[in-house]
């Protein structure tokens, strides 16, 4: 019977290759890579996220004073702090700035006369644009004051100075100054971001990345709030913004039906009121008539949010 051929041993191994490929990186005889772990399950991660939402707001509602919108005069500040700064529950303070000359001076004639024809930037070409909060920049135009009074005093959507467009129009604005007051119960000394348009001015659905105070000198501001608990309704696709846009307009809600029932809260800002819009709050905002508002978030206490935002 034939033998089988003797077995061979394996060649010894060359312990100064070994090394050598040790030395860059590469182990021969290092354990097989562990398998990856399984990824999260995201969507089932978003439906209990979701369920969390809705059950604390299904607890809120069991209370009107935990679920509704209140209003509050003479409000201190630690008072502001403990029930609404702290907790993110917005806040709708009544004539807080009636001492504040500009709730009967700034008509458009005096803002005018005041600022003269100082170059400012405003936000211009808005009508013909679907998404003209979305590409600011864009949309950014420059032009003597007296000559922007003239294109929003009869109202309308196409032009409108923002507080997009403060940074670049603090020297032209400084003659206004003195015609306002300081809120120092909840804020730090600085200037507030003006808003200057006419009547059907539209800031469209969205929510901001700073907790906001809004202060309404002249005229009158028709204001959608939202929860965020109500963000799956809302179409958040890009940025900041809601595909919905306008939760008031039937053409819209037939577009996006989910966002027919949300919880949302109506209200009519006037002038020398305040309201406090807090971080990832929805808010929509309309002029009813000539408007000036000013837009605050240097308060007293930590405003962080946006330096962690997770970008598109």
């Amino acid at each position: 019977m034939a033998k089988p051929p003797p077995s061979r041993p394996f060649p010894p191994v060359d312990m100064r290759m070994q090394m050598a490929l040790r030395q860059t990186g590469f182990d021969a005889i290092k354990d097989p890579p562990k398998p990856a772990p399984p990824a999260p399950d995201l969507t089932r991660a978003l439906r209990r996220r979701e369920w969390l939402l809705d059950v604390m707001e299904r607890q809120r509602a069991l209370s009107p004073y935990a679920s509704g919108l209140l209003t509050a005069e003479n409000l201190s500040g630690e008072d502001f702090l403990h029930s609404f700064y702290a907790t993110g529950r917005p806040v709708l303070i009544k004539g807080a700035l009636a001492d504040w000359p500009a709730l009967t001076r700034w008509t458009p004639d005096y803002l005018a006369d005041a600022v003269g024809d100082a170059t400012v930037e405003y936000q211009g070409g808005r009508t013909a644009a679907g998404d003209y909060e979305l590409m600011k920049d864009r949309h950014r135009q420059r032009g003597p004051f007296r000559a922007f009074i003239d294109l929003v005093r009869d109202g309308g959507n196409d032009a409108y100075l923002t507080a997009y467009n403060s940074a670049a129009n603090g020297p032209a604005l400084a003659p206004l100054q003195s015609d306002l007051g300081t809120i120092d119960a909840y804020l730090t000394p600085a200037p507030g971001m003006l808003w200057i348009g006419g009547e059907g001015a539209f800031t469209p659905l969205h929510f901001d990345l700073t907790n906001n105070l809004l202060a309404q000198l002249t005229g009158t501001k028709r204001i959608v709030l939202i929860p965020p608990s109500q963000t799956r309704h809302l179409a958040h696709r890009r940025h900041v913004f809601s595909d919905v846009h306008d939760v008031t307009d039937p053409a819209r809600l037939a577009a996006h039906p989910a966002a027919r029932d949300i919880l949302r809260y109506d209200l009519l800002l006037t002038p020398g009121d305040l309201l406090f819009i807090p971080i990832g709050w929805w808010h929509q905002v309309r002029s009813e008539s000539f408007c000036t508002m000013l837009t605050y978030t240097n308060f007293l206490w930590p405003n962080a949010g946006h330096e962690s935002y997770p970008a598109d």
